[in-house]
């Protein structure tokens, strides 16, 4: 999920444990037999000593991979457990949050091509009664409205009574139906087509109107649209404990008080991960997350025009810049350059990003072992440390 910040105090899920210092990093030159890594890749010392400086800042445990003309570099620094000191690996398996964002777009685009889904028409045409007679707008909103943010519609992940289950029973996550209970009578922020606001509600109604439409379930769709073509081994959907476990999925953690005391609150993040459903809930190997964006974007996901519609940027009335495509934001980390585009993801207890830089041709995936979603030191390192690799990937020659 992301862009929903929690202002208010969260209790502990797991004993709290004191801000790591080491600065470690892990580099390899080979990733479990994924991919083939470029131990001479020349953005290596520039991206490692970017990691060290974040470690030593108090961040637990991060990945980065990157791959251009150079080839592969994965790296990782800090720890996957900051309690027993167990290392960082660039290749473990972990949430990607609103990355899947990406994934369910393209999914959406796929049954365009197919004509099972018409952008422009209402999304009242393709929910169950049910359903679109609880959501505010239903017979106005369209599909694209959905896809770029355009819709109007509220974020439940900022509703009170959403922030009220987080806090109260955070490891028994709502279900959709749930949350469209939440949603009913919730009047539009704006007309559809107008502005600009994130809003996961958009990405929950993908996501039913995929299964609606498609007659299967967004993960038969994920693997049989996306990661059975691609041969994408490790990205996951709808995980049980057993098989996090055995993924050897890192922690997670948080600074609820903003006192850079970091919590574990692995349980928390896993159940929040596994309930994020089409708006949040794939989780991936770094290798994996750039495949899958390389293939999108030369034309092996959906065809040349569903990519280009997928590239077009909405600019709300009250935006000072494009926004949104769909399921990609759009980025300017170098300026006068190409535009970036990518998307970013945040849970309770990680942060990611993925970037593509077409002025070099360069892809990036970074993933953080903490959260931030308290505004403090943890909101400004993490965004800190994300924004100074991705600046730095996008100026690269």
């Amino acid at each position: 999920m992301k862009k929903f910040v929690f202002t208010l105090g969260v209790f502990a899920v797991v004993s709290s444990i004191g801000c790591r210092q080491e600065s470690f990093t892990q580099p390899t030159k080979q990733c479990n037999g994924m991919v083939a890594v470029n131990s001479l890749h020349p953005m290596k010392d520039s991206l490692q000593a970017i990691i060290s400086r974040y470690i030593a800042r108090g961040l637990p445990g991060v990945q980065v991979a990157v791959k251009n003309g150079n080839g592969w570099y994965l790296t990782s620094g800090g720890y996957a457990r900051t309690e027993s000191k167990d290392t960082m690996q660039p290749c473990r398996v972990s949430w990607i949050f609103s990355i899947t964002k990406t994934y369910t777009a393209s999914l959406v685009m796929k049954l365009k091509e197919k004509g099972k889904i018409n952008l422009d028409a209402s999304i009242k045409t393709y929910l169950p009664e049910a359903i679109s007679s609880d959501i505010t707008g239903s017979d106005k909103i369209t599909v694209r409205n959905l896809l770029n943010h355009a819709s109007g519609l509220v974020d439940f992940a900022e509703l009170p009574e959403f922030l009220t289950w987080q806090f109260s029973d955070p490891l028994n996550q709502p279900t959709m139906q749930q949350i469209i209970a939440m949603l009913k009578g919730k009047e539009l922020l704006s007309e559809p087509g107008v502005d600009y606001k994130y809003s996961n509600t958009n990405y929950l109604l993908l996501t039913l109107i995929l299964q609606q439409v498609s007659g299967n379930s967004y993960e038969q769709l994920l693997k049989t649209e996306i990661t059975q073509p691609l041969r994408l081994q490790q990205t996951f959907f709808h995980l049980s404990e057993k098989q996090i476990n055995n993924l050897d999925f890192p922690d997670y953690y948080f600074d609820r008080d903003a006192s850079e005391q970091l919590e574990n609150i692995t349980p928390w993040n896993n159940a929040l991960g596994n309930a994020c459903e089409g708006w949040g809930g794939i989780a991936a190997a770094p290798s994996d997350v750039i495949t899958f964006y390389e293939a999108l974007m030369n034309g092996k996901v959906v065809n040349n025009a569903s990519l280009q519609e997928m590239k077009t940027w909405f600019r709300g009335r009250s935006s000072e810049g494009p926004e949104y495509g769909f399921g990609l934001e759009y980025y300017q980390y170098a300026d006068g350059g190409l535009p970036q585009m990518g998307h970013e993801g945040d849970g309770i207890g990680n942060s990611t990003i993925a970037l593509y830089v077409p002025g070099n041709n360069t892809y990036v995936y970074i993933n953080v072992t903490a959260g931030r979603k308290i505004f403090g030191p943890y909101l400004f390192k993490i965004t800190d440390f994300k924004n100074e690799i991705c600046r730095y990937v996008a100026k690269w020659k």
